[in-house]
């Protein structure tokens, strides 16, 4: 049965994947504060719920956020309004049989070795501490789906530049380049997640799930399998630890998550990185 959707953060990274994805099911919408088919301030609860009533969505995905990790440490009421007070919007203003996604984050997992389970969160920073508090707000609403994840991909948006992006880019124009062997973690292609996205929603999943690769890498790994698969010569780049950052705001270096939980409502086998790498 088609659907009708709405897509916060249209102007994200991965709002055109799921646009694409959205669409072979239905009707979607967008929205962003300055952007998207209709412009709104999801902090603004009378705002969200003029919005909701015009779309009268089926689905929401809540892909919005305020995710430059340095950014909410520095404005941490900023990251709290975008983070967790719109999330709390929606789901208040949502018709109790509408289904809601929230594209949350592998950040807010503890700084202890993974793989973690969906039990276990103690985000070590604003940005992670303020996305978890959006999920509790969302799982408010009886037909929520939270969706723990972290992504890759070719970027289809103008001024948007994904980590895929800047390994390609650096490798290929032979830049000096540092790729850290400490911060592991287990991310998806941006056509996967979006089309698992459509999936859970379509039926009718709720709850919490990692969505992620099986097992995961570093992000050093990450990036030599990518000049491994797009033939990319790596003398200009070297492998490093991220502890030469030692000003930047802290985060968890193991963020890799279990997946048997999503394996299990999907039925099936989440894919390896080297599986979602192919698709670059």
């Amino acid at each position: 049965m088609a659907k009708r959707w709405l897509i916060t953060g249209g102007t994200g990274l991965l709002s055109d994947y799921l646009i694409e994805a959205c669409s072979r099911h239905g009707a979607v919408t967008t929205t962003a504060r300055t952007g998207g088919d209709q412009h709104c301030d999801l902090t603004d609860s009378a705002g969200v719920r003029s919005l909701l009533s015009d779309v009268a969505p089926d689905v929401v995905i809540h892909a919005a956020g305020l995710t430059d990790v340095e950014r909410c440490e520095r404005e941490p009421d900023q990251a709290y309004a975008v983070n967790r007070d719109a999330a709390a919007n929606i789901a208040a203003a949502l018709g109790a049989s509408a289904r809601l996604v929230f594209v949350s984050t592998d950040q807010v997992y503890p700084d202890s070795p993974g793989l973690h389970a969906e039990e276990i969160v103690a985000p070590v920073n604003v940005y992670g501490q303020s996305k978890l508090a959006g999920e509790q707000a969302v799982l408010q609403h009886p037909g929520a789906l939270v969706l723990r994840t972290n992504f890759f991909g070719p970027s289809r948006r103008e001024g948007r530049v994904s980590l895929s992006d800047f390994v390609t880019r650096s490798l290929s124009a032979r830049q000096n380049a540092t790729f850290f062997s400490d911060i592991l973690f287990s991310p998806l292609h941006m056509e996967t997640l979006a089309a698992l996205v459509t999936e859970a929603a379509g039926r009718g999943i709720t709850g919490v799930f990692n969505a992620g690769c099986r097992e995961g890498a570093s992000k050093a790994d990450f990036a030599m399998s990518i000049a491994r698969h797009k033939g990319l010569q790596t003398e200009t780049s070297r492998i490093g630890n991220s502890s030469v950052l030692p000003d930047r705001a802290k985060r968890p270096k193991d963020m890799r998550m279990a997946v048997g939980r999503i394996e299990h409502a999907l039925g099936r086998a989440m894919p390896t990185l080297d599986q979602e790498l192919a698709k670059l």
